[in-house]
């Protein structure tokens, strides 16, 4: 199964995640303002222009900490296993 989303999130705005199955993995792409990826315990700031690719059978989360309106592209893979 793959999806494609495109996200667009107002300051202060965050969505929490429970984990996906084992074989799943999503590919963001930032395209304005900065996303917080959060992976468990662990946070990343992605800025406008940058990617990230992170296993998500854990609990995550996104957020949009900055000033300006957060744009980013998600494609979600989940892989037979």
């Amino acid at each position: 199964m793959i999806e494609l989303w495109r996200w667009e999130m107002q300051p202060g705005e965050a969505f929490a995640s429970p984990g996906h199955p084992a074989t799943t993995f999503e590919l963001l792409h930032v395209e304005a303002g900065a996303l917080t990826l959060t992976l468990g315990e662990t946070c990343r700031t992605v800025a406008a222009g940058e990617s990230a690719v992170a296993r998500t059978e854990i609990e995550h989360g996104y957020r949009n900490e900055g000033t300006a309106p957060l744009v980013f592209t998600m494609t979600v893979a989940e892989l037979p296993s």
